[in-house]
């Protein structure tokens, strides 16, 4: 083990069952709430499921495989750097987008959709450079 790999401070990998358990009881909640089994306000059951998936992508982004190797370091630090950029992108091209479109392209996303598609594009790089390697 380098001295990188000392440096970055993974989870064990026994974290990635543990976070598609949290996704799986969120889309138990999820379920529950909607077919009004539990009687909780939708903005109340919408923040707590988001706040829980969040939790649930960060488990597993910050969750070392089962073999981590210099290149699959390498590849992780590139996808958190690709899906930061994006992030940032996204952020600064939004509103000229509205403006360009006349208001008619509002795309009014919070936080956590934000977070939530940064996740899902960090995913996405992760399994492309990996398949590509």
């Amino acid at each position: 083990m380098n001295k990188t790999q000392k440096d970055l401070k993974l989870l064990p990998p026994i974290f990635k069952k543990i976070a598609y358990g949290i996704m799986f009881l969120i889309i138990l909640f999820v379920i529950l709430s909607i077919t009004k089994i539990l009687a909780i306000d939708k903005q109340i059951a919408k923040t707590i499921s988001m706040s829980f998936f969040l939790i649930a992508l960060l488990l597993l982004a910050m969750t070392r495989s089962k073999i981590e190797d210099e290149l699959t370091l390498r590849i992780r630090l590139k996808a958190f750097g690709a899906s930061f950029l994006y992030g940032v992108v996204f952020v600064i091209i939004t509103p000229f987008v509205n403006l360009f479109f006349d208001g008619s392209f509002l795309l009014d996303i919070g936080v956590e959709q934000l977070l939530i598609s940064m996740f899902l594009f960090y995913f996405m790089m992760m399994f492309l450079m990996k398949r590509s390697r």
